[in-house]
């Protein structure tokens, strides 16, 4: 077993009960935890989650169709973008699936995209949808590609790597981006 949550969890097994969804547009809604054993890795950025995944499902529908919106909100620990220490993050995200009810092979328009949404086809023998890959897909989706310690946070030097929001360094440090370095005659001689 891996130390790192790489794809959904194996023990996720929540379902969307397709009884329990009225047919005549009354919304039913559902809330509950979804644990996170261990730290997630992402795009080569560890997650690692100091509360549960909070998940709420709305659905509404029709006979024919149904709108499912699967929420999530957590509150993880990453490396802070500038200086490598714990950073504080809250992860929240919302997405739609539409879902249709395949009832036989002929149907043309199912499967189809309604608009600029895909529709996800259900066999007429289905009874419930598995969630957890529709909760995975909205963590995943959700998760922030940096953050910050603090929003002053100083980082590391470039030249040793000690952080600069605990000590200074001694390292001489050169003011503005070297790629500018050939303006710099203009700016000397007042040109600009």
């Amino acid at each position: 077993m891996s130390e790192f949550l790489e794809d959904v969890p194996q023990y996720w097994k929540h379902k969307l009960i397709l009884a329990s969804v009225p047919k005549d547009g009354t919304p039913f809604e559902d809330s509950f935890d979804a644990s996170l054993s261990r730290p997630l890795r992402y795009w080569a950025q560890v997650y690692t989650f100091i509360s549960p995944l909070a998940v709420r499902v709305e659905a509404c529908g029709t006979e024919r169709r149904l709108l499912v919106a699967v929420s999530v909100r957590a509150e993880a620990q990453l490396p802070c973008a500038r200086c490598l220490e714990p950073a504080d993050a809250v992860i929240e995200g919302t997405l739609r699936y539409f879902f249709s009810l395949r009832r036989d092979v002929g149907d043309e328009k199912a499967g189809k995209a309604d608009g600029d949404e895909e529709i996800i086809l259900l066999d007429a023998w289905e009874d419930e949808i598995d969630l957890a890959s529709l909760i995975w897909e909205v963590l995943i989706t959700s998760l922030p590609a940096t953050a910050l310690c603090s929003p002053g946070c100083k980082g590391l030097c470039p030249e040793c790597g000690t952080n600069l929001n605990k000590y200074t360094c001694d390292c001489k440090r050169e003011k503005g981006d070297p790629r500018f370095d050939a303006l710099r005659f203009f700016e000397e001689k007042g040109d600009v």
